[in-house]
């Protein structure tokens, strides 16, 4: 059951974030937008609100510290508890190895892999004592696939993978839930500015993801989903 939980969904200003959010808050969710574009995050409060939604905003850069335990900590300033965390947050840049810029690779694994991190770390302590919660990172199925000049997106993800199946193991015995999403290609911003990129028209969409994670939220709280894999009608693209 999905109604009066409290959602924290990153990367929540367009793409699977956007989606996510809204589609918990039709099932009763109350949602915590954030990422790092204010007016973007207002517009989809706003969208949501305007359909009877429960939605605040809270600009974030979650590769940063202190950023991440200010959005915990307004949060539970707010609403009193977390019940769901769901890591969304990701940018890629796609380079040869050999062309590769290493300021483009450190932005990458930030982006993918500290902000998981950061962000259910921070997130364990009010869940711990609430002896409940799920956290559910949005992964790829670049985290068992290599893509060509995609070094740092693949290295980024497959740790991340690592990191979510660790977690799980440390916490599940205090009623914690971790949940891997892996999802294949989306139609979505990620792609813009990319010379070479599939058909869009035979990719999955946002809505695809957020029904799954919907899906992952309303599972029964004495089972968990440990790892998903989406992929489009066609297979891997």
């Amino acid at each position: 059951m999905i109604e009066g939980k409290v959602a924290i969904i990153t990367g929540a200003s367009r793409g699977v974030g956007k989606a996510t959010a809204m589609a918990l808050s039709r099932h009763g969710a109350s949602v915590v937008l954030a990422a790092r574009t204010q007016n973007e995050l207002e517009t989809v409060a706003d969208e949501i609100q305007a359909n009877s939604g429960d939605a605040i905003v809270i600009r974030t850069d979650v590769t940063l510290l202190n950023q991440v335990q200010r959005l915990i900590n307004l949060t539970l300033d707010h609403h009193g508890k977390i019940d769901v965390l769901i890591n969304n947050s990701g940018i890629g840049i796609f380079e040869s190895v050999t062309d590769s810029d290493i300021e483009n690779w450190n932005k990458v694994i930030d982006s993918n892999l500290k902000s998981v991190y950061l962000c259910s770390k921070a997130v364990l302590a009010p869940m711990l004592e609430q002896k409940s919660g799920q956290i559910i990172n949005i992964l790829s199925i670049a985290s068992k696939i290599a893509f060509p000049f995609s070094s740092s997106y693949c290295a980024a993800k497959a740790a991340a993978l690592a990191f979510t199946k660790v977690l799980r193991e440390e916490i599940r015995e205090h009623g914690i839930r971790v949940t891997a999403v892996l999802p294949g290609s989306i139609n979505s911003s990620f792609w813009i500015g990319m010379e070479h990129h599939p058909d869009f028209d035979l990719m999955l969409t946002p809505e695809h993801i957020a029904k799954t994670i919907v899906d992952i939220v309303e599972s029964p709280d004495d089972m968990t989903i440990e790892e998903v894999t989406v992929t489009p009608p066609l297979g891997i693209l």
